[in-house]
Order: structure tokens, then C-alpha cells, then sequence
């Protein structure tokens, strides 16, 4: 990851960096957008109180180079087909912040004492407070969209679209469900049994207390960082997509890289993309 809300702001920001034409055009499939912005993430909500293939798939799809599914996300694009514009932007959103970020949260959490997911929940904390949001008990995820939508989701997946889409309802209820206990009376206590249950350690900080904790000061600070240093790199992957996607020629190499910002076995490390122009 990073969460939810911190990949929707980032998202929106690299939509704002964008040439008129491009940006007009994805906000016209902006459900879509949002959508994409999330990545994979909603497959792991798929009924997640059992192993299935949907759920797998959205594991082992962060650990995987996306240029497959910029392939084929590239070929709805070229059809245009309803939504893919806007689906295939959002998730290359979701791919340039986690690759910015996901090594560095994965080493820190390795430290101790916090988690993973506790250093996500609290930068979307601070996220939708400098927004003037409440962050204690409301999730910002946004409604679930139309049929069109899913479709064009599906198409960056083995996963049917029907199949995205019930993961995205558990996701929005799952994230309620956390927003509601996030500064409760019940929220360290949660985190307390999270911490004692193998099952469930990961989950420990992810219930927000009523005042955020200094010892996450250093990783808010990191994210907050990478966050705003990716936004431009972001809106010219994007532009070269779509360029790419219209004119036929190849796929950035850049694309050629997981969610944690790894390369494929055997690539060369250092520079990795082709010029925008």
C-alpha cells in the first residue's frame, strides 16, 4: 500500500499536473479513476475469512511486474472500451506510490515496533486532517460505481468484474467498520489483542487512537516526502502510457517494475524509462 486515502490524494494530485486534454478526459471517468487509484487492494477483502483465488491473485499481483497488466489495460484504452481511460490512470497511480513507498514501510515495520499497516492508517490520518477532515470514525471511500466501471476494473485481472466488485463492497465495509472503532474506548484494546493473535498481528495500530503517537512522526514525515516527490514522474508515466497506448509503440520500461518498487530478476538497476518526448 500506502492506504486507501493517501492513494486517492495522491491520485488527485497527479490528475492536477496533467495537460488539459488528458485531465478533462479522466475526469470524465473519474469513478473509474478512484477505482484504479486502489490498485489491486480490493481483491484481498474478498471474502477474506477464506483462501480463494481472488484473494490470491491480489497478493501475488504486488509482488509481480505490472507490465503484464499494463498490457493489458493498454488494449482497453486502444478499443475504448467505457471507463478504461480512467480505470488504467488510477492504477498506474496505485503502481508509482507504492513502488515509492513499499520498500521503505516494509524495512521499517521488519525494526519494530510498529506495524505496517499502523504507519498507513496513521498517515491517513494526517492526510485528512490537513484536508480539515474528521479522521476518527468516517471512511472516505467512495461509493460504489457502476457496472461499466468493474468491467473496465476486470480487465487488469484474471478476477471477474462481479468479483472486483464484491471486494470492493467488503472493502468499503471492512473500512467503516475499522473508521468506527479508530478512537474509541475499544480501539486499544483492539490493537492489543490484534498484537497477541498470530492471525492478526498485522492489524496492530491499525485502530487509531483518540491523539496520534509520536512514534510515528518519522514515517509520516518519509511518506509525506515520497507522496509529493512522486506526484511529476507519476503524470509522465501517465502521459506516455496513453501516448504509447494511441500511437501503438511500446510500453515504458518503467512499467516493468512490482508494487514495492522491485525490478524483474536479471533487469539493471538505475534509469529505467525511455524520454517523455
Amino acid at each position: 500500500m500506502p492506504n486507501y486515502y493517501a492513494h486517492l490524494t495522491f491520485g488527485a494530485r497527479v490528475l492536477s499536473r496533467l495537460d488539459d486534454a488528458l485531465r478533462l478526459r479522466l475526469e470524465e471517468e473519474r469513478p473509474a479513476f478512484d477505482l484504479g487509484c486502489l490498485g489491486p487492494d480490493p481483491l484481498f477483502f474478498y471474502r477474506p475469512f477464506q483462501p480463494n483465488r481472488v484473494r490470491r491473485e491480489g497478493m501475488t499481483m504486488h509482488a509481480q511486474s505490472a507490465l503484464p497488466v499494463f498490457q493489458r489495460l493498454r488494449r482497453g484504452v486502444a478499443e475504448d472500451r467505457p471507463m478504461a481511460w480512467g480505470y488504467a490512470a488510477g492504477f498506474l497511480c496505485h503502481l508509482a506510490l507504492d513502488s515509492a513507498c513499499h520498500g521503505w514501510i516494509d524495512r521499517k515495520a521488519a525494526q519494530g515496533p510498529v506495524t505496517h499497516l499502523a504507519m498507513e492508517a496513521e498517515f491517513d490520518r494526517l492526510l485528512m486532517e490537513r484536508d480539515g477532515l474528521v479522521s476518527l470514525g468516517r471512511s472516505y471511500l467512495p461509493p460504489v460505481p457502476g457496472e461499466a466501471v468493474f468491467a473496465a476494473a476486470a480487465l487488469a485481472y484474471e478476477s471477474t468484474a462481479a468479483q472486483v466488485e464484491e471486494g470492493y463492497r467488503s472493502m468499503r465495509k471492512t473500512t467503516a467498520l475499522f473508521a468506527r472503532l479508530s478512537g474509541h474506548q475499544l480501539s486499544r484494546p483492539a490493537n492489543f489483542l490484534a498484537g497477541r493473535l498470530p492471525k492478526l498481528r498485522a492489524l496492530r495500530g491499525i485502530f487509531l487512537t483518540v491523539e496520534p503517537r509520536a512514534v510515528f512522526d518519522e514515517s509520516n514525515a518519509y511518506l509525506t516526502q515520497r507522496l509529493a516527490a512522486t506526484v511529476e514522474p507519476a503524470a509522465q508515466q501517465m502521459a506516455r502510457f496513453f501516448r504509447a497506448a494511441e500511437s501503438g509503440g511500446a510500453l515504458d520500461p518503467w512499467l516493468d517494475r512490482d508494487f514495492k518498487g522491485g525490478l524483474p530478476a536479471g533487469a539493471p538497476a538505475g534509469v529505467r524509462s525511455v524520454p517523455a518526448y
